[in-house]
């Protein structure tokens, strides 16, 4: 798969450990303040369903407090699930503060988990990626989806950004949302704030990386490449689409195991 794949600060393993998880940060009260991810919730039942266990693995989490208001309102159908924050950076200080929230329902794991192959511990459960897969390279990002399939283990990835307009015109507002954002932020990364109000680094290195992922985002067309090049992806159900969210829909792939008798019949 030929693509353009422009570097992302963040991706980079001697970038600013504490400008990385402002970015999380940052993210992450995006998302919670304007509940972006309200519309997947039925996505994330279908997959939790699929696994048989009231469990979801979080992947690549970044601050995980996106997941905040999912999971709440997910409780309220299914009381005994509980949610695995991950990340290859982990976060921990914003892990801890999700955790906080509500301690039975969110958990984390404290060593850097990779999203291409996920230890054995959290095989087979639902998995999820939001806003993360455009980070992967095609090898890589197929890399995941195999894992997936070879552990049977029902996957939904979501990305809030695309190649349209609407994420187009929203990198005009990065720099004075970054400006006026963190204000609000908590917890105060005080290291961090002379780089955003003194020296702005910090909001031109928020803005470079979402444009930047507006570039990598896979299409449609990608998604459906990737899958079918996947050992035995025949066992699996896959849906690619999108649920609309205003003026920027939300780009999503679930993957559900076939049961025993479904596969026999395509078989």
């Amino acid at each position: 798969m030929r693509r353009f794949h422009p570097l992302e600060w963040e991706d980079l393993p001697w970038f600013p450990k504490s400008w990385r998880d402002y970015g999380t940060d940052y993210l992450q009260f995006i998302a919670t303040k304007f509940d972006i991810y309200k519309p997947i919730l039925p996505i994330l039942k279908r997959g939790i369903s699929a696994s048989g266990k009231a469990e979801w693995i979080d992947l690549a989490s970044g601050g995980g407090g996106g997941l905040i208001n999912l999971g709440k309102k997910l409780k309220e159908e299914m009381p005994n699930v509980k949610i695995t924050l991950t990340d290859f950076y982990p976060n921990i200080q914003a892990f801890e503060k999700t955790v906080a929230i509500d301690p039975e329902l969110f958990r984390y794991e404290q060593v850097p988990t990779d999203a291409k192959s996920a230890p054995a511990n959290l095989q087979g459960k639902f998995r999820t990626l939001f806003g993360a897969f455009h980070h992967f390279r095609p090898v890589d990002a197929q890399m995941i989806l195999q894992n997936a399939v070879d552990t049977r283990s029902p996957i939904a990835i979501f990305e809030p950004v695309g190649k349209n307009a609407g994420s187009i015109f929203s990198m005009l507002f990065v720099i004075p949302n970054v400006l006026i954002f963190t204000l609000f932020m908590r917890p105060v990364r005080w290291n961090v704030i002379p780089f955003i109000y003194l020296l702005p680094l910090v909001p031109l290195y928020i803005l470079w990386d979402g444009i930047a992922s507006i570039i990598r985002v896979y299409s449609e067309k990608e998604m459906r490449g990737i899958v079918t090049r996947l050992k035995n992806q025949h066992e699996f159900d896959w849906e690619i689409g999108h649920v609309k969210n205003g003026p920027m829909p939300i780009h999503y792939l679930l993957g559900l195991p076939k049961n025993d008798k479904e596969e026999k019949k395509s078989g």
